[in-house]
C-alpha cells in the first residue's frame, strides 16, 4: 500500500496516512453495502444496485486525502505510466484527454453487466479496466482494488466477513495479481479483448481463502461461485 509519489507528503507520516484512509475505505464500502442492501432490490445475483461514478471517485477522495491536491477527481493536463522499480516503463496510460470517456464508457459496462454477470466477472473487470485507463494522478491501484471489493461486497449481498480479506491478500503477494493484470493488458492489446480468466481464478481463490477463515471450506456455496479451474 506504501508510496512515496504524493503530492503534498510523503514519507512515514505520508505512509500513516494513506493506512487511515485506507481504513476509511473500508468504513465507506461497509455504509455502502448497507445503505443499498436497504434501499435497493436484492434478487439471487445479489443487491441489484451497483457502484457508480460517484462511488469510485468517493472511494478515490477518502483513499487519497491529504495526500493529493484533488482526491476524488480524474486527472487532467497529465499523463501517467506505470514503472518498474528500476525506472522501465512497463505500461503507459491512455492520455488524459481520453480519461473521461472511457470512464463513461467503463461504468455503462458495469451496468450491463451487473444483472446477470456473477460476483467474480465484474470484479475482475472492474480491477482491470480502472488500472488500465489509470484515471487518476496518483491512487489508481488501490482505488480499482475497494471498488471491485465493493462490487465483490454488493454481489454478496454481505459485507463479507473473515480476514485476511481479499484486499489484504493482494498486498501480501503481490506478484500474481500484477501478472493478471499484465496478461489482461497483453492480450487486450494483441486482440482488443482483454483476457481476464487469470485475474477471474485469481480473485475466485482470494474470495474462497477469506471466506474460508469464518465458513468450512468445503461449502458448496463457496465453490459454486469461483469460475473453471479455480476451486
Amino acid at each position: 500500500m506504501r508510496d512515496s509519489n504524493w503530492e503534498l507528503i510523503n514519507g512515514p507520516h505520508a505512509h500513516s496516512i494513506e493506512f487511515l484512509n485506507y481504513q476509511n475505505q473500508i468504513n465507506v464500502i461497509e455504509a455502502l453495502v448497507l445503505f443499498y442492501m436497504n434501499s435497493a432490490p436484492i434478487t439471487s445475483n445479489g443487491c441489484a444496485a451497483f457502484p457508480n461514478a460517484r462511488v469510485l471517485l468517493e472511494l478515490h477522495r477518502v483513499g487519497t486525502l491529504f495526500l493529493l491536491e484533488s482526491p476524488g477527481e480524474y486527472r487532467v493536463d497529465y499523463n501517467v505510466a506505470v514503472r518498474a522499480e528500476d525506472g522501465a516503463i512497463r505500461y503507459e496510460a491512455p492520455p488524459w484527454e481520453q480519461v473521461a470517456r472511457l470512464m463513461d464508457e467503463f461504468h455503462d459496462e458495469v451496468e450491463r453487466m451487473w444483472p446477470t454477470a456473477d460476483r467474480i466477472d465484474v470484479a475482475a473487470y472492474a480491477l482491470w479496466r480502472i488500472n488500465w485507463i489509470h484515471p487518476f494522478r496518483n491512487g489508481n491501484g488501490r482505488t480499482a482494488r475497494i471498488f471491485a471489493y465493493a462490487c465483490i461486497c454488493l454481489k454478496f449481498g454481505v459485507f463479507l466477513p473473515g480476514a485476511p480479506t481479499v484486499l489484504d491478500l493482494i498486498m501480501n503477494n503481490r506478484p500474481p495479481y500484477e501478472a493478471a493484470i499484465r496478461h489482461a493488458d497483453r492480450t487486450f492489446a494483441e486482440t482488443g479483448v482483454a483476457d481476464l480468466s487469470v485475474m477471474k481464478n485469481y480473485l475466485a481463490q482470494l474470495v474462497i481463502r477469506q471466506l474460508s477463515s469464518v465458513i468450512p471450506i468445503g461449502d458448496p456455496d463457496i465453490h459454486s461461485e469461483a469460475p473453471d479451474g479455480a476451486k
